[in-house]
């Protein structure tokens, strides 16, 4: 065993939405999802895992702040996997995770952080699928950050489900991902969007149509037809959005600034430039374009006001040191 780990991981955007999950936060239907970072690949989670005697105690800090005691008392069951595997039955740990310049997503980056220094630290070498299914005990959508890339969790076989890499960030570098931040004190928890979307009427609907939109999307990274894959996103996201929206609970993750801006990018698009926009439960939408339409999209949302943080396709959870 060793006596400090340091694995980083990167922010993820929603391909095909988390709308909602079973009690042990595996997501109903399957998913997709894209790592992201900045071009100098700042945007990260970096997680520091220390042995700090044998007391068998966690202290666990995110960006200086001890996290809240639920989080803290899965992070206890996450860690006696690793001590089991392992063998070890007396160990402390010190816990320090840093978010830098995330906007969103950082609970995804944070779990997959996490587990892949544990996995390091106490040296157990377990599978990305493994790692995956313990990370989701801390986030619904950790598996994104995980496998990085463009990714699918399959959940078909539900309890058992597998993770995979579907495109990585080599098949996706030319794609240009620009971030549009909005600053709200609040936001929608996670567990306020699950009860919305599974109240609402036309949640049957959606549970249809995932199979139908993962099936587009592949089908579009086949051709390299970006249109598809990015057209099939912004349909599913627009999808699960309109059922937070119009489930009677009056929630809205989509402020009015944030709804403009999904107009815009159909403006931008009507116009003839390849352009779509996806939006998790934060507090950014994702605008996506490629090719040499992309710093013509740019200029598009700097003129309508915008400050576009430019992106692009990120790897999996790594150690550093």
């Amino acid at each position: 065993m060793k006596r400090e780990s340091v694995a980083v991981a990167y922010p993820t955007i929603p391909i095909v939405f988390v709308s909602s999950v079973h009690p042990d936060r595996i997501p109903l239907h399957n998913t997709m999802g894209l790592a992201v970072t900045d071009l100098k690949e700042e945007t990260r989670t970096e997680t520091r895992v220390e042995v700090v005697g044998d007391s068998n105690d966690i202290t666990f800090y995110v960006d200086g702040k001890p996290i809240e005691k639920e989080k803290l008392r899965d992070v206890y069951r996450i860690v006696d996997i690793f001590k089991r595997e392992a063998g070890v039955k007396n160990v402390g740990l010190k816990i320090d995770s840093r978010n830098y310049k995330i906007y969103s997503g950082a609970s995804d980056a944070g779990a997959a952080a996490l587990v892949v220094a544990l996995d390091d630290l106490f040296e157990t070498h377990m599978s990305r699928d493994r790692l995956a299914e313990i990370s989701m005990m801390l986030s619904e959508s950790s598996v994104r950050a995980l496998y990085g890339g463009l990714n699918e969790l399959n959940v078909d076989g539900y309890p058992k489900i597998y993770g995979k890499l579907i495109a990585d960030e080599n098949d996706l570098k030319n794609l240009k991902i620009f971030a549009l931040t909005f600053d709200y004190p609040t936001r929608v928890t996670a567990e306020e969007i699950f009860h919305a979307t599974r109240s609402n009427p036309f949640y049957e609907y959606r549970l249809k149509m995932i199979p139908v939109w993962i099936a587009k999307i592949k089908e579009g990274l086949l051709h390299k037809d970006w249109d598809i894959v990015f057209s099939v996103a912004e349909e599913n996201c627009a999808n699960a959005h309109y059922l937070i929206e119009s489930s009677g609970f009056g929630l809205r993750c989509r402020k009015k600034e944030m709804m403009a801006a999904c107009i815009d990018v159909e403006e931008i698009r009507a116009k003839g430039l390849s352009c779509y926009w996806t939006a998790g439960g934060g507090k950014v939408i994702n605008v996506f374009s490629w090719g040499k339409d992309a710093p013509k999209v740019k200029k598009e949302l700097i003129k309508r006001g915008y400050k576009p943080v430019e992106y692009k396709v990120a790897s999996g959870a790594k150690i550093v040191k």
